[in-house]
């Protein structure tokens, strides 16, 4: 009998870790906030929010944090199914089949000689495991063959998928939640609601096997409202943009924003961008851009309003943040990440209540920032961005907007609001 149920329950253990750990990667790649590893207790509060508004399940975030090894547990430590079931809805719409228990009620079975010869033969099968996982080369291909449509735009994609037992999985870049494809799979579509340059991943669970570029184009600028970066793909309100008032603004009252189903007492953004091919792919540039914040009648907050760069193999995308709130800056420079959390971008923290001057220029990809007319910033990056696809400027909130530009050093238009 012992010899009998050894096997089977080391097999049902192993095939339930790797079960939870796959839905552990899904989820951390929908929520789409870097790796779990360098998550803070807020980002943990955030992901709370986004499986109880997706799933209805209220995980707190101290189990969150336990899960995602952020919090010391005991090594039999398995979270409650209806917990396991949520994730799984939340990550990749997986619900388990069989759940997942507690070892002790196994282990009490065997004596503790037998647990240590059982326990190391199961490490060192898990160890064979990974390393042929690790070494094991999976190729594949996923590459654009068609477009239908523009905003909305569906598009095509052929797939040439490995043999492999992994489970694969298409991320079409847009924060929608991942497609599961089996290997017999030959083509795939997808609808893009919104403009931008998306980077659709064939993958595993772990890594990803192959990629490609997509762009959808506006064609002209355009504003959303939304309440975050997850509800994009599903729920968002979509508006030509154009300037009104005597003094030539853009802005959306959020009487409106309400008016079409957003709920403008919870946070919310506001874009202003635009998307199209330019044919110029030089890193030689100058954005400027004359903005300020719509300012909340009472309270202590954050707010913060970023602009982004968007090249075909890459983007540039500074954010700024009223004082105080430094810490929340996180800007991209190509290749390069610079994060408020790990490193003093207190430049970044300036009265947005007030009108403010951006300028950025790049001269062979090196930047300088000024704000005000003030150098804030200055730096270099390897990448280059590629093609120039698309530009936008993101309020926290609310804002208004006097001016958008981004220009070629010789003063080419490559786009003007």
């Amino acid at each position: 009998m012992k010899s009998s149920l050894e096997p089977i329950f080391f097999q049902n253990t192993m095939n339930k870790k790797t079960k939870l750990k796959d839905i552990i990667v899904c989820c951390e790649i929908r929520f789409d906030n870097g790796s779990a590893a360098n998550w803070k207790h807020s980002d943990f509060c955030s992901f709370s929010d986004a499986i109880m508004k997706d799933t209805g399940v209220n995980i707190s975030a101290n189990t969150l944090k336990r899960i995602f090894g952020k919090i010391t547990v005991d090594n039999d430590y398995q979270p409650q199914q209806a917990t396991i079931e949520a994730l799984a809805k939340y990550g990749r719409n997986i619900v388990l089949e069989t759940p997942i228990q507690s070892e002790n009620v196994y282990l009490k079975r065997y004596s503790s000689k037998a647990i240590v010869l059982i326990i190391g033969l199961f490490v060192m099968s898990l160890c064979m495991i990974y390393y042929v996982k690790k070494y094991k080369k999976i190729t594949g291909i996923i590459r654009l063959s068609n477009i239908e449509g523009q905003l909305p735009q569906t598009t095509f994609f052929d797939l040439i998928l490995p043999n492999t037992q992994d489970s694969l999985f298409v991320d079409f870049g847009d924060k929608s939640l991942l497609q599961s494809v089996n290997p017999t799979l030959k083509k795939i579509a997808h609808t893009y609601l919104f403009p931008g340059v998306f980077e659709v991943k064939l993958r595993t669970a772990e890594k990803t096997i192959a990629n490609t570029k997509v762009l959808v184009e506006s064609n002209k600028w355009i504003g959303l409202g939304f309440h975050n970066q997850q509800d994009v793909p599903n729920r968002h309100y979509e508006f030509t943009a154009f300037k009104t008032g005597k003094d030539s603004l853009f802005h959306i009252p959020n009487q409106q924003l309400f008016t079409l189903g957003l709920d403008t007492l919870k946070p919310l953004y506001v874009r202003l961008c635009n998307y199209a091919s330019t044919g110029y792919k030089s890193d030689n540039f100058v954005f400027e851009t004359t903005f300020k914040n719509k300012v909340k009648p009472n309270g202590v907050y954050c707010n913060s309003t970023q602009f982004q760069i968007t090249g075909l193999e890459s983007k540039i995308r500074f954010k700024f943040t009223n004082h105080g709130c430094s810490y929340r800056v996180l800007n991209f420079v190509s290749e390069q990440t610079l994060d408020g959390s790990k490193m003093n971008l207190s430049a970044f923290a300036i009265d947005l209540s007030n009108w403010t001057t951006i300028k950025m220029v790049n001269k062979n990809k090196h930047l300088e920032l000024f704000v005000n007319g003030k150098s804030i910033y200055q730096g270099k990056y390897q990448q280059p961005l590629g093609e120039i696809k698309g530009v936008f400027l993101e309020f926290a909130e609310n804002g208004f907007v006097k001016s958008c530009s981004l220009k070629s050093l010789d003063e080419k238009i490559l786009f003007l609001f």
